[in-house]
């Protein structure tokens, strides 16, 4: 899964870590590819341990996917039509 800097995710996995929550949102705010497992990692901005930020697998953590919202299609439905329909 590909992350970018300034991206919001929230945690899906917080299991033996005291610094993250479940469900909860972050920013990231870097990329880090230097885990001996050769597993991707991303730094958070909203997490600090002293003066030194450290980097989290990246697996436990997904996307949020904002969209646009569009009721245009809802709003055509709630306006009657000028022709009536023969039955």
């Amino acid at each position: 899964m590909a992350f970018r800097v300034g991206q919001k995710v929230v945690c899906v996995d917080a299991h033996g870590n005291a610094t993250i929550t479940l469900n909860s949102v972050y920013t990231v705010s870097g990329l880090f590819d230097g885990f001996p497992s050769g597993r991707p990692g991303i730094f958070l901005v909203e997490v600090h341990e002293a003066h030194n930020k450290f980097p989290f697998f990246a697996h436990r953590f997904r996307p949020i996917v904002s969209r646009k919202t569009d009721i245009s299609c809802f709003t055509v439905l709630l306006n009657p039509s000028k022709e009536r329909e023969n039955v």
